[in-house]
Order: structure tokens, then sequence, then C-alpha cells
């Protein structure tokens, strides 16, 4: 196991697609719009030093300093003492604090899926749940797959390559991407998250780079981008699949010579970042395709990580299902519902197209829904089959078990989102493109 070090984190969404985190130690962070602060805050109802988080023994303290104020639950702040799961505001941010490797409720998941009457039922060993601690979330298993993508994560922690993680949708790449992160030299930089699928192409180049003043319409202030803001930390470009062409140039060179210069801009900005992506298409093909550049696909990929799909690691399920379900009993104050043998056969048993993400939201979904304290097959039954084919006829003897699987998840959530097809990729974790796809593939039309 990667031994957790309980560190204090700053977590902020800076705008759509991208995240910036950074880990607190005994130095003061500053938080602000100008070049003096630790975490910026790119607004103009932000001050140059809004506020000010320090530490005094094992506690941390907010301090504002500010003219428009810092807020929480809708009141203003003068200092407060923060604690896990806390949450301020300032300006248009909402910022999270948060401390990894405490635990979120005061019971411990239980080793033992309980049964139905008097039949033996499935063990979860404590050992069977090896965990790799990041900032926000855990990979647990034990499976001789996950052990080896555990080790991976060690050895490629270590060095400053470029690392190009690979895997389907909600199988775990953003968190692989936090283990390197917060195994690595850099981990008390900054933490920058980039979802190339959630930026729209003509804003891509300002969110990467930044743009100067009057740079173009809207360009109202000066703006750093991502590059700017991970300096000295790791960026996290998620889906780089659906970089646009003309960009690609601009961040190989990002890349080779760690300078870019901002939009409308002539200075040489020096950066140094160490560059994590990740893809679910094959960037080999996307390549031959002539859609993605080889040079840029050679400079990413110098090591490359492959995540397994939950349907390969089958004996994982239940553990994490089990982590599941105590996350969810304490975050929603009621006591860790048992689950049955039928019902842990069944969840054993799905082939999962949209991984530990569709597991999760399962899980969630049955523990708010259910009626008892127990959790029967019946509490699951928007996993089976029948509900494709009640929304579209009779399955497709054409397609594989796990395609067909995945035709009745993106269906189920299409149903849940009332066909909203942005809404309904956002929760699937994949770009509109990505859905527009497998939308084609699968047959499946809906009305706009």
């Amino acid at each position: 196991m990667i031994p957790a070090e309980n560190p204090a984190i700053l977590s902020v969404s800076i705008s759509n697609g991208m995240t910036v985190e950074i880990r607190l130690g005994l130095k003061e962070v500053r938080i602000g719009r100008s070049k003096e602060a630790d975490l910026l805050l790119p607004d103009p109802s932000v001050s140059r030093i809004h506020a000010r988080i320090f530490r005094v023994g094992d506690q941390y303290f907010l301090s504002d300093s500010s003219r428009n104020g810092t807020y929480v639950d809708g009141k203003r702040i003068s200092q407060v003492q923060l604690e896990g799961g806390f949450s301020f505001r300032i300006g248009p941010y909402h910022i999270l604090f948060s401390r990894e490797g405490r635990s979120h409720s005061s019971s411990e998941p239980p080793t033992v899926i309980p049964g139905s009457g008097s039949e033996p039922s499935p063990r979860v060993d404590r050992k069977a749940a090896e965990i790799i601690s990041t900032t926000a979330l855990d990979i647990l298993g034990n499976s001789h797959i996950i052990k080896q993508l555990i080790s991976g994560i060690r050895k490629v922690a270590a060095s400053d390559f470029p690392v190009l993680i690979e895997g389907e949708t909600g199988s775990g790449k953003e968190l692989v991407s936090r283990g390197i992160h917060e195994k690595s030299p850099r981990k008390d930089g900054p933490f920058v998250v980039v979802n190339c699928g959630a930026i729209s192409p003509e804003l891509m180049e300002s969110e990467l780079f930044g743009h100067e003043k009057g740079a173009f319409t809207g360009a109202t202030t000066q703006r750093r981008g991502a590059f700017e803001i991970a300096h000295g930390g790791t960026i996290f470009l998620d889906e780089i699949g659906e970089l646009p062409l003309r960009l690609q140039p601009k961040l190989l060179r990002a890349l080779e010579q760690k300078e870019i210069k901002r939009v409308g801009g002539n200075e040489t900005i020096l950066v140094d970042v160490r560059i994590l992506a990740a893809t679910n298409r094959n960037l080999k093909k996307e390549v031959a395709g002539k859609n993605f550049r080889d040079d840029l696909y050679f400079r990413i990929s110098t090591i490359t990580l492959a995540v397994p799909p939950l349907r390969d690691r089958r004996g994982d399920i239940l553990p994490i299902a089990m982590h599941f379900l105590a996350d969810v009993a304490s975050r929603t104050h009621r006591p860790i519902p048992e689950l049955t043998a039928p019902a842990a056969e069944l969840l054993a048993s799905h082939d999962w197209p949209g991984n530990v993400r569709e597991l999760r939201n399962a899980i969630q979904r049955s523990v708010v829904m259910c009626d008892g304290p127990s959790l029967t097959p019946r509490d699951f039954t928007f996993l089976l089959p029948a509900d494709s084919a009640t929304a579209e006829g009779v399955a497709d003897p054409t397609l594989s078990r796990w395609e067909q699987s995945e035709k009745t998840n993106i269906l189920a959530e299409l149903s849940r989102q009332k066909g909203n097809k942005t809404q309904t990729a956002r929760e699937l974790g994949i770009a509109k493109s990505t859905l527009f796809e497998k939308l084609k593939k699968y047959g499946i039309r809906k009305p706009e």
C-alpha cells in the first residue's frame, strides 16, 4: 500500500474544464488575483491578496483581508478554523478544504457482506482493499492487475517524464494522475486539471496559455492560463484526444521548450510543469487517421500506464462496493445497509461499462432509494439489460455482452437526463463528441 500522509488540500474550479489543487503545509498560502498569490483567482471581484491560510500546530485557519469579503454559508467571515470538508466562497469561486486520510465516518466498512438467512455470505477481507491515497478518492483493489498499476505509479512518480494514462471512461484515470502527483517531488506544487473535452475549441488556447487584455472580444483583463498556474507542479490534460489539431503544435512547443506565450502577447514565459495526459481513445489510430499529431503523441507517451476496466478485475468489485456503501451511508447519516448475497452476486457479474464511476453511482442510487435495511437485487434493477430492450426493442445480437451493457448504461443516463445529451455526456464522464459517436454506433436516436 502507498501510505497516506494526511495532507491538507485546497481545490477550486477555475473555469469550466479546469480545476486547481494546492497542497497545504507549514508555509502560509496567499489567495488572490495578483502574481504574488499562491492560489490565483483571476476575477475582478477578488482582491490582489484576498485571503490567507496559515497553520498553527495541526490546525489550519482562514483569514480574510479583502474589500469584497470571504463567505461561509452566505456569511462574511474575518477568520475561521478549517476542518475537513469545509468550503468557502471568494468572488465567484467555491473553494474546498479537505484532509486526506481522515475518515468521513466513525464506523469502518464491514469485513463481511451480510447475507439473507443463515447462508454464508461472501467475505470481503480488509486486506482486499489496497489503497492509493490521493487528494480526493481512493483506488481500491487487490487484484494482480491493480498491484501492477500501483507498482507502475510508484515508479513513474519518481521521474519527471510525461505519462499517458489510457483507460475506459470511469476507470479512474484522473485518480491515477493524482496518485502520481501526490507521490512525486512536485507534490507541494499545484495540481491543475484541464478537461480538453469540456472546453470549447475557441477558448482552449486561452485556458492553456492565458491571454492579454484586449486579445479578443471579452478579454477585459489579463489572465494566466493553466501552464502558468501549474508552474512548479503538474498539469493533467484529461481527454487529450479532444485537443484541436491547430493547438497541438503549441502544446508540443510548451512541452519541449518549457515556454509559452499568452494569446495576444509577445512575452515568452518560462514554465516548469510536468505533463500527465489521459485518453479513452486509441491515439495510435487517431495518429494514423491524421486526427492527432504523431510528434505530440510520441512526446506525451514517453511512459504509458493502462488503467484496467472493472470487468477485468471482478474480484475487486465487492470491496469497492463496500467502500462506497460505507461512504454513502456516512454522508446520508444512516446505518450501512446490508448487501444480500444475491445482490452481491448481481454486482459481481455486471460488466460495468461505466467502470468505477458507474459502480459508485449505482451504490449511491440504491442506498438513497432503498426502503429497508438490506439491499437486494430489486434495488439494482436499473442495471439489468431489460431496460434497453424496453427502450429500443430487442437486444442487438451483433453486440458483445460488454457493448450491450454500455448501450444500456447510455440509454439509462439519457432517460435520467430527459434526453439532454450535454448533461448525459457530463454524467458519463465523456466528451460530447464521444457520446455522439456511441449514439451513432448503437443506433440510438433521441430527440434533441
